[in-house]
């Protein structure tokens, strides 16, 4: 008999992922991915080129995450599958090639997403230690690839832990600069509209997370109405956040110096009430970006072990071997691991954030393809989550979310190349 995992080896033989996600944490799973990867990681850097106007960045990257995460949503229903974005491109649009094309990309952003984030993560370290900030990435990436291994109900406990202490976080920035909110001149955009755009796709990045919450789908119970949820969940909770942040943030210090900073909350809570609460931010920042960074490569890992079963065979099937003790898909941990440490030693966050953004961008434009195309061959098949705003067989929010996408995307192309 095959060893478990290997090929050739029985269906009962071979381990399977547990199921141990609900609505609470695969929502909490979202909203901690995003958070971690948006307004603690990428604020200073909007900021630099929006100014006082950043909090309209926030607002039009979530128009864009939410009308593409209608589509992942109706898509997640319809396949609630862990490959996500590679099923629903080889399922809708019948190209094993471009399925190939998603994942790979997926795979991509995943890692070079962990990247940026750990280097939010060691810059936001330097205000507590003169540890090379490189070396403090690299090693939190080891560290969480070994949670990763160990197994998922690990990874959504320390999620839920880690979310609640970033949510108190920027509840506290919040409180802090209430009373500046008026004081902040949204419409007086120091580079025009084109920083407000380039603020947008730079803080696009900031809503990475909730197409990373398919890829959880098979350790979910009733993934085929959890997931959906999760994701508009998830995208509502961290927009009204960011955006009273935002607002804050600017009402308390002067936007060059916010776009300049390394640790751009901890400065903001530190002008709203003393360096113990600079302190206090900065700590919680540091567990928010760690956290994100944790279930980026857990959502990564399991993409990459979804495409690699043998019933897709368009990755070596090594990587959906599973650990027998752990349960979790090791090679594909350790794969994943590895491809995000070259990330990091480019050491430049807005230069990393914007390759995952493009990358990402791509992605979401195949998506929003996807399910029009699905509407309109199979405009009948629409059991469980169904986006809004049909005529005919056309989703509207898909094609909004398409328009969009491809918008920020051209805008990349040339303004960033």
């Amino acid at each position: 008999m095959s060893a478990p995992g290997g090929p050739g080896a029985s269906e009962a033989a071979t381990p399977s992922l547990s199921r141990e996600l609900g609505l609470f944490e695969v929502t909490v799973y979202g909203v901690g991915l995003i958070l971690g990867a948006g307004i603690y990681a990428i604020l200073g850097e909007a900021t630099a080129v929006a100014g006082e106007s950043v909090p309209l960045a926030f607002l039009a990257a979530a128009v864009v995450a939410g009308l593409t995460g209608l589509s992942y949503a109706e898509l997640a229903s319809r396949y609630p599958k862990g490959e996500g974005d590679y099923v629903y491109v080889r399922e809708s649009l019948r190209s094993k090639r471009l399925a190939e094309v998603v994942a790979v990309l997926r795979v991509f952003v995943g890692a070079v997403s962990a990247a940026a984030v750990a280097l939010a993560f060691s810059g936001y370290l330097t205000a507590f230690t003169d540890v090379p900030p490189a070396l403090t990435a690299l090693a939190l990436v080891v560290l969480a690839s070994a949670v990763n291994f160990w197994g998922i109900e690990l990874s959504a406990k320390l999620n839920v832990l880690f979310t609640v202490a970033e949510v108190g976080g920027l509840a506290l920035v919040i409180w802090l600069g209430r009373n500046a909110w008026g004081s902040v001149a949204v419409l007086d955009a120091p580079f025009g509209g084109s920083g407000i755009v380039a603020a947008t796709f730079l803080v696009f990045f900031a809503y990475l997370g909730f197409g990373s919450i398919v890829n959880v789908a098979e350790e979910t119970r009733d993934a085929t109405r959890t997931v959906p949820r999760a994701i508009l969940l998830s995208i509502l909770i961290t927009t009204v956040l960011y955006v009273l942040v935002a607002f804050s943030a600017v009402g308390l210090v002067d936007w060059r110096t916010l776009g300049a900073s390394a640790s751009p909350l901890a400065l903001v809570a530190e002008a709203g009430s003393g360096a113990v609460a600079g302190s206090v931010v900065g700590a919680i920042a540091l567990t928010s970006t760690a956290n994100t960074v944790l279930i980026l490569l857990v959502s990564t890992s399991r993409l990459l072990y979804g495409v690699s079963k043998s019933e897709y065979r368009s990755f070596p099937t090594a990587f959906s071997r599973i650990h027998a003790g752990r349960r979790t898909p090791y090679l594909a941990v350790a794969l994943v691991g590895g491809l995000t440490i070259p990330f990091v030693l480019l050491g430049d966050l807005g230069q990393v954030a914007a390759l995952a953004n493009a990358a990402l961008l791509v992605v979401f434009v195949m998506v929003n393809v996807a399910l029009l195309k699905l509407r309109f061959d199979r405009p009948d098949d629409r059991s469980g989550f169904t986006a809004p705003l049909t005529v005919g067989r056309l989703s509207v929010t898909a094609l909004a979310g398409l328009v969009t996408t491809v918008a920020l995307l051209g805008f990349y192309l040339t303004t960033f190349l």
